[in-house]
């Protein structure tokens, strides 16, 4: 094969923050050299492009939390996921990192092919490409964990996701990716089955006997989980002899522990005690056991399941491995222990029970069947999958239209029916002008049933008939050819290929308010025809149209400038009307975003957010920064869009969701994620908790020596949760107050600066303890239980709103005397 192959260059990034993307990554390059020897293939840590203080402040404070804090980590995870749901584009998510280095490292290699083994390096090369960078590059991800999430928008970005199992391409397609951009290829790993005469000579090799029961422990390269536990529950549930290996990876105190406790172990348990070891020391620890205990990682249960041994998995990290190990679990790969009993049980059982053991074995089998490492060579190294670029003619008059336009506005007729819809669109212009000159605030339409009314402001009566259009949303959005010869493309029809939409679609309007709508637009082009009626930009603009229409069908309200003879705003029309639908009991309202597709081609395809004369504060934010989504934005529930490189149109579900892994599976997830300000409360109760198990003689004892790190560690860790709580309250959680917080924050900050962690005094430690136990009961008082009364939310919800109106007043100043300084 190798010699029918072109040479190229293929930049695979990984993440140091574990070994799994790293060997996955070694991986696919041998099998790539495998397939053609001249292909030259460069491994990057997506990391190194990070802020070097800050990468090393983050790896820190990922396994702090995953390691001391459950439940804050399970709420970030699913924060971190309902978010990559609900934000519209995932270039909005905030990334550690920085998109430009990464472009000119990129810019620097000139690979012919990228790929990927972290989802991060993933998304950030995605946002690249819709940015419109990359677009001659092929773009490949492989998914190193077995969880859904957020991560089937980041494959509608690039080119082909390689995906673990087929469970996970069958929800991957449920979340609207294409099929080819999406395949089943396993996790790659350069090992193969080991059998049981084989798994003898391992043993033997390594020093231990080759016939007794072997036990292998793997808690990753951190040495997580509680070792000496499992290694008591086994004690107890396994009866006869029985070789342990416990892998501790970087943890020296672990290591250590387990040395000590190795001298008190009974005489028919063997315990060998290994740190971080080379990757095949760890394979042949797999490879000699007939049962492994892990952590539910992406690789290390992958690589077992490859070997063939069968597995236990530990409920130490939540979050995404809590979901990897539902999925295990669920395809019979696995069994799972919530605690270090269960461990010790499930060893038992598995030795004791050859039925169970094959269970095991077989579902292992079939897994290492599906894997196909090939598919991921074979995409980086053939040209046919080179990325489809948009036509020339893409989006433009008479040009070649979005795909799909049909089956998409279909489907969000099913989901989301409505009678009447409201069609506000934005300001478009030629340049990225930041003030839209030729009208900045933006256009105004109605859709009665299958008709858009629209005002076509250079309509002519000599040469149309119509004010107003009478198109399909089809066409009102998405159409190329004209409909009619006064028309302007993307001003007036195919909105979106130059600008955003916002639909606020109603449903339940009577057929008798619809009727009398529809004749007051056939009084208006009545009018139109006669001469009576004009357009005109300040006493009869698209707003004021829309406007009549509504009043007519017992909708109407006018605004403020509307009340005293100022001109209409499309913009104040539209969000008064939707107040006005919303007072309706009888009427239900969903707000759709019909996105600005990317790649076109057409003249006008520059969006801003429409201005209004009568909300100057908000306008002037708009104009002078590139300020966060406005509060109408973050009101859309779903959206009609489109990705670089990719002509078809896809309805997305915005709502806040959560990956749908191991919610069936009861002993796995026992309910919902805490919301984070509970999670906090909830790890600092236990901290506390811990802090009243140590009597003060023994903190006292400490006095005038070294700090011992177990208690180091837990100082830390109350500030550290301290610090969530304020932190994430300023943010604008509306469910806890931030100026208290923060001042005893300020005082807890004081406190922990007294302690000398080389000289501990005693009363240091007890004021700092005081006042932690003081900012826990605020904490818990401010915190609203979801009964709160509705004057208590109000009067948070107005705290929360005058900090964020404070904060961005400060950021548009900022922003202004920047300007001038320049």
């Amino acid at each position: 094969m190798d010699a029918s192959l072109p040479p190229k260059k293929i930049v695979i990034f990984y993440s140091s923050i574990g070994y799994g993307h790293i060997s996955a990554a070694q991986a696919i390059r041998a099998e790539i050299h495998r397939q053609s020897r001249r292909t030259e293939v460069v491994l990057q840590d997506i990391r190194a492009f990070m802020h070097p203080v800050w990468r090393r402040v983050d790896e820190r404070l990922y396994w702090f939390v995953a390691s001391n804090l459950p439940e804050c980590f399970e709420s970030l995870f699913d924060a971190t996921q309902t978010g990559g749901n609900r934000i519209p584009s995932l270039s909005m998510l905030p990334t550690d990192y920085p998109e430009g280095k990464v472009n000119a490292y990129l810019t620097q290699e000139a690979p012919d092919v990228i790929l990927s083994t972290h989802y991060g390096a993933a998304q950030v090369l995605g946002t690249l490409r819709e940015k419109g960078f990359l677009a001659n590059r092929r773009i490949g991800w492989l998914h190193t964990d077995f969880f859904e999430g957020y991560f089937p928008r980041i494959s509608k970005l690039i080119d082909r996701t390689f995906l673990a199992h087929p469970e996970l391409e069958s929800r991957w397609l449920a979340a609207g990716v294409p099929p080819d951009k999406v395949i089943t290829s396993g996790m790659p790993v350069q090992f193969e089955a080991v059998s049981a005469v084989a798994r003898q000579d391992i043993r033997a090799r390594i020093g231990l006997s080759p016939d007794i029961p072997t036990l292998t422990l793997a808690g990753g390269k951190e040495g997580q989980g509680d070792y000496a536990g499992i290694i008591d529950g086994v004690m107890r549930h396994v009866p006869g002899s029985l070789q342990i290996i416990a892998a501790c990876g970087a943890n020296a105190r672990l290591r250590a522990r387990l040395e000590e406790l190795r001298g008190s172990l009974p005489s028919r348990l063997t315990l060998k005690v290994v740190g971080l070891v080379p990757r095949s020391d760890m394979t042949a620890y797999m490879g000699a056991a007939d049962v492994l205990i892990t952590k539910a990682g992406g690789l290390t249960p992958a690589e077992a399941f490859t070997i063939g041994v069968p597995t236990i998995l530990l409920d130490v990290i939540s979050g995404h491995e809590r979901e990897n190990a539902a999925l295990f679990v669920r395809q019979g790969l696995a069994s799972f222990a919530g605690n270090a009993e269960d461990a010790g049980r499930l060893v038992e059982e598995i030795l004791s029970d050859p039925v169970r053991r094959e269970e095991i074995l077989t579902a292992q089998r079939q897994y290492r069947e599906r894997t196909n490492i090939v598919s991921i060579a074979r995409f980086a190294l053939d040209d046919a999958e080179d990325p489809v670029h948009p036509l020339p003619t893409y989006g433009v008059e008479d040009g070649a239209p979005v795909l799909g336009i049909d089956a998409a506005l279909a489907r969000l007729d099913a989901e989301s029916p409505a009678e009447v819809e409201l069609l506000l669109s934005y300001a478009t212009s030629q340049t990225p002008e930041r003030l839209v000159r030729e009208n900045p605030f933006g256009h105004l339409a109605i859709r009665i049933e299958g008709v858009v009314y629209s005002a076509n402001y250079i309509a002519d009566p000599s040469v149309d008939p119509n004010f107003l259009q009478h198109v399909s949303l089809a066409d009102y959005l998405y159409g190329v050819t004209r409909p009619s010869p006064s028309q302007v493309h993307t001003n007036t029809y195919g909105m979106a290929y130059g600008r955003e939409t916002l639909g606020l679609r109603v449903r339940g309007v009577p057929p008798e308010s619809r009727a009398a709508m529809v004749a007051e637009a056939r009084r208006q082009e009545g009018a139109f025809r006669d001469g009576s009626l004009q357009w005109h930009r300040s006493d009869f603009n698209c707003a004021d149209v829309v406007a009549q229409m509504l009043a007519a069908g017992g909708y109407g309200r006018r605004s403020l400038g509307n009340r005293i003879g100022l001109p209409s705003m499309p913009l104040d029309v539209f969000e008064g009307i939707r107040a006005r639908f919303e007072e309706d009991p009888s009427l239900q309202e969903e707000l759709i975003a019909y996105r600005l597709l990317p790649g076109t081609q057409a003249p006008y395809r520059f969006s801003r957010f429409p201005l209004s004369m009568w909300q100057p504060l908000r306008s002037m934010a708009r104009v002078l920064s590139d300020a966060s989504r406005d509060e109408l934005e973050q009101a859309t529930t779903r959206q009609v869009t489109g990705y670089f490189s990719d002509s078809r149109l896809y309805v997305e579900d915005l709502r806040a969701c959560r990956s749908a892994s191991g919610t069936e599976d009861i002993p796995l997830v026992e309910r919902p994620p805490l919301a984070l300000e509970e999670a906090i409360l909830a790890d600092l109760r236990r901290v506390l908790a811990v802090y009243l198990e140590l009597p003060f003689q023994r903190i006292g004892r400490l006095e005038g020596r070294p700090a011992i790190k177990g208690f180091d560690a837990l100082v830390n860790r109350g500030l550290e949760l301290a610090r969530l709580a304020t932190e994430h309250a300023e943010d604008g959680l509306l469910r806890l107050r931030a100026d208290r917080l923060r001042a005893l924050f300020n005082r807890l900050v004081e406190d922990y600066g007294q302690i000398d962690p080389q000289r501990f005094e005693l009363r240091h430690v007890q004021v700092y303890l005081a006042q932690l136990r003081a900012f826990e009961s605020v904490l818990g008082r401010e915190l609203l239980p979801p009964g709160a009364s509705w004057t208590d939310r109000v009067r948070t919800s107005l705290h929360v709103w005058w900090r964020q109106k404070v904060v961005f007043a400060r950021r548009v100043a900022q922003v202004y005397f920047r300007k001038r300084e320049k």
